[in-house]
Parts: C-alpha cells; structure tokens; sequence
C-alpha cells in the first residue's frame, strides 16, 4: 500500500502527463476502470470512465475555456484518500471576461494506482454560466 506522500506522487504525475500530453505516462498511473467525476452542470460534466478518460476528458475541459491554464497549489496525501487544491483560470468564449476557480479534486486509489477523481470547484454555477 502506498503512502499519503506516494499517493501524492502519483497525482502530481497524473496532472504533469495531462498537461504535456503524456497519455501512455498517464494510463500507467491509473485503474483499468478509473473515473473521473465532474459536476454534471458543466458542457463536459458527468463521469468518463477508463484509462483514456483524462486524454478524452482533457481537451473537452481545456477546449471550453479561451487561454485556459492551471496552477496546482497543493497536494495532500492522507490513508483514504489524495487531496488536490487547483487555481483554474480562463476566459469565457461566451462572455468574454477571464476569471479564476478554486478546485478541488479528491482522489482514492486501488492498490498503487488512482481509482477515481472527484472534481468540487467552488462555484460550479459561475464556470457553468461562463461556459
């Protein structure tokens, strides 16, 4: 069983191959039947399921937004569960204005891979309006 740290380490590999693209780097750190759940008031909410779920779920997130970009600002480990803080800002193709979230993704793990990913922005109606 990994550790809080070692879980952390996983994560942060899990978003360093999302952003460059790295997707066999990205299935390796994940289950068979990983899920990754978003709120389903989004255009690219609900649960997408499987080892390709983040290369399928990354550019219907990145490509919503005009000049997306992320910042992780912490990653936490615990027994249960890998805990992630993220600044996400973007310009709305709607209405134009560039705006920030904080996001937080809690994930669990099966053996030394991520199971699931559960994404809780803090206002998922303000991202869904902007959308």
């Amino acid at each position: 069983m990994l550790s809080g740290p070692e879980k952390a380490r996983v994560l942060e590999e899990v978003y360093a191959a999302a952003r460059e693209g790295r997707w066999d780097d990205l299935s390796a750190c994940v289950t068979e039947d990983f899920t990754i759940y978003e709120a389903g008031s989004l255009p690219y909410g609900g649960a997408w399921t499987g080892r390709d779920a983040f290369q399928r779920l990354y550019p219907a997130v990145m490509g919503t937004w005009d000049n997306p970009a992320t910042e992780t600002l912490e990653i936490a480990g615990g027994d249960n569960l890998v805990l992630s803080a993220i600044r996400m800002t973007m310009t709305s193709k709607k209405t134009g204005p560039r705006f920030s979230q904080t996001v937080c993704e809690t994930g669990s793990f099966e053996g030394d891979r991520l199971k699931d990913l559960r994404i809780h922005y803090f206002d998922a109606a303000e991202v869904a309006s902007e959308a």
